[in-house]
């Protein structure tokens, strides 16, 4: 092994090793809390995912995915505004009619809205890197000559996405697993989607932190009936109008779109 191979291996080394240290440091600091308020626990939640991502993106480049990590995607503004419905959908996931209308509130301070917010960023940001920036890049990889590959491939990182909620049956209802689990797949596909469009994971965390904030912001900090019928009627045409969008992109876009997520990405750290 060359001394540059070698330096680059001790190199990706001691930054795992730093990651492990900064898991068990804000693990050790929260497990000695005397009491855990709000911001505590959500503070200490946030940083263990946003290592666990740290963790992740480790990986991506590991395996020569990097170029999804690009901040501007495959730079082209039409892509952008291809994916706006795919906001639109998580804009939506806030209960706007019931909210407007009384039926709901947020009653937690500001701080903590905001506290809340930084733990949904972590979250989208832990998962994307898992499951689209690890998952679906590693299934899709194989799978770019044909639009049917391509297809499995956001298949199955999508349902892996949503199985891994079944962990949630120790702590909920099996009802409300379930549920969680079928639409964390369909997002988990949306966000495969918006992938391939733009070539910018940021825009899937992005999109990941947005529909769960807007989502969970009122059950977890605030009051009162979100799903009124107004409200479900509401939100079931725009999503029906968004996925039949969804799925008509995904047939019309070039299949080209998923080799370019590979192309010119040799570097490693």
């Amino acid at each position: 092994m060359s001394n540059n191979k070698k330096t680059v291996e001790l190199l990706r080394k001691l930054i795992l090793s730093l990651f492990i240290v900064m898991l068990i440091a804000v693990e050790i600091t929260y497990r000695m809390a005397d009491e855990t308020s709000f911001a505590a626990e959500y503070l200490y939640l946030s940083a263990t995912r946003f290592i666990g991502g740290a963790v992740c993106i480790m990986f991506i480049f590991e395996f020569s995915f990097s170029k999804i990590m690009h901040v501007f995607g495959n730079e082209k503004p039409l892509a952008l505004l291809l994916v706006l419905p795919a906001f639109v959908v998580a804009v939506n996931n806030f209960p706007f009619v019931s909210f407007f209308s009384g039926d709901c509130g947020i009653a937690a301070k500001p701080e903590d809205v905001l506290i809340y917010a930084l733990f949904c960023l972590s979250v989208g940001f832990f998962e994307e890197m898992a499951f689209r920036g690890c998952a679906l890049m590693y299934l899709l990889k194989k799978r770019t000559d044909s639009r049917l590959g391509i297809f499995m491939a956001i298949f199955w990182s999508s349902v892996l996405f949503g199985a891994v909620h079944l962990i949630n049956l120790t702590t909920s209802s099996p009802g409300a697993v379930f549920l969680q689990l079928g639409y964390s797949a369909l997002i988990g596909a949306l966000c495969s989607v918006v992938l391939l469009e733009t070539g910018n994971i940021w825009l899937c965390v992005l999109l990941h932190s947005v529909y769960n904030f807007v989502g969970n912001v009122i059950p977890e900090l605030g009051y009162g009936t979100m799903w009124t019928l107004l409200q479900m009627t509401f939100t079931a045409i725009i999503a029906v109008i968004v996925t039949a969008y969804t799925i008509w992109r995904f047939f019309t876009m070039p299949i080209s779109r998923a080799k370019a997520l590979y192309k010119n990405n040799s570097e490693k750290i």
